[in-house]
């Protein structure tokens, strides 16, 4: 609503501003002329006469004169047939409209009255054109000028959307180095544990090297393509899963299928454990007559993966949201047309399945 009104209140306001213009001009010439000549017209001869004037004065703005930008070829043949044209015409229907509102034309009987006549109101039309002419270059610079306003707030925003593009970079860089830990000494540190646990437990020092390729994966540089072997994701999926394993004794009721032979095959990185994490995090894993399920089928290039589990009774409420919803961007942007993912998310259950063309 307030858009119409504003745009209702816009054209009000431009057709005030032309009616008062021309109402000033109009008073001008009138009074002009009643100060030279001790005069004054008839009405209707005005109102005539101003009509035709005001009709041609818009018709050279927005007709003549567009037409010439929008084709300047065709105008320098156009142009001055039209300008012929429209004074021919705005001759004789000047003529035929006194005739016919007045009663009686003008007398053009004496010698030289029909050369005075034509020679008088084509100075006229050349008049009002004149003015036409400078209301067409004031629009055509009022435009140019809006447009070049808008292209240099579009570039300055560009310009500054960079500039925060950059500054962001520059603090994801900082963070990364802040957040960054020498490889080596961590990896260094986690084998002496697994060295020292192994002659303790079998089970501590399992975990150990879980948490050891979990770390080292995480850690590994990306190649080029942005992605990893589907091997290594798929390896990675056991060690969370052997780590959660460990943490509850063994109790968690999930099973981890995998048929087809993921060699050769690459996909983003943490994809794939990214749906795996949301199990452990809002499934109940805890009850032996509803086990979640996860399985990986890969064939002729393409995987499938399916999950599947019961929702805790005390889970956060729309849990699986976020990190869905990640994994969907990044999947559009390097599978955009190659990739499918149905949830159906009930009260108690939740079921997930996607495809991957990665071949």
């Amino acid at each position: 609503m307030w858009l119409y009104n504003d745009l209702k209140n816009s054209r009000f306001s431009t057709l005030s501003k032309h009616l008062l213009g021309w109402s000033l001009f109009i008073a001008y010439e009138i009074i002009y002329l009643y100060v030279m000549t001790g005069t004054v017209g008839d009405l209707y001869a005005y109102l005539l006469h101003y009509t035709i004037n005001i009709i041609l004065f818009y018709l050279n703005a927005h007709l003549l004169l567009i037409y010439s930008i929008k084709k300047p070829r065709s105008a320098v043949i156009i142009f001055p047939l039209f300008i012929i044209s429209e004074i021919a015409v705005f001759v004789a229907i000047k003529y035929l409209a006194v005739l016919i509102i007045m009663g009686e034309g003008p007398d053009l009987s004496a010698d030289g009255a029909i050369t005075k006549y034509v020679v008088s109101n084509i100075m006229r039309l050349i008049y009002i054109m004149g003015f036409s002419t400078a209301y067409w270059f004031a629009l055509l610079t009022i435009h140019r000028s809006k447009k070049l306003a808008i292209m240099e707030t579009e570039q300055l925003i560009k310009q500054n959307e960079k500039i925060l593009l950059q500054k962001d970079l520059l603090q994801t860089r900082n963070a990364y180095l802040q957040a960054q830990v020498n490889p080596h000494l961590l990896f260094n540190t986690l084998n002496f544990m697994y060295n020292a646990s192994a002659k303790l437990s079998d089970k501590l020092a399992q975990t150990v090297m879980s948490l050891s390729d979990i770390m080292r994966y995480a850690l590994t540089a990306i190649d080029k393509d942005d992605k990893v072997e589907l091997e290594k994701e798929i390896s990675h999926i056991h060690n969370y899963f052997q780590l959660n394993q460990a943490r509850f004794d063994e109790k968690l009721n999930i099973s981890i299928s995998i048929n087809g032979d993921p060699e050769g095959l690459r996909i983003i990185p943490l994809a794939l454990i990214t749906l795996v994490e949301n199990i452990f995090k809002y499934g109940d894993l805890h009850d032996p007559q509803n086990p979640a399920h996860i399985s990986l089928d890969i064939h002729q290039g393409k995987l499938v993966m399916e999950l599947q589990n019961k929702k805790r009774a005390n889970r956060p409420i729309h849990g699986y949201g976020t990190g869905i919803h990640n994994l969907k961007e990044r999947l559009d942007i390097y599978y955009p047309n190659d990739y499918s993912m149905e949830v159906i998310d009930k009260e108690n259950n939740y079921k997930l399945r996607l495809e991957i063309n990665l071949g």
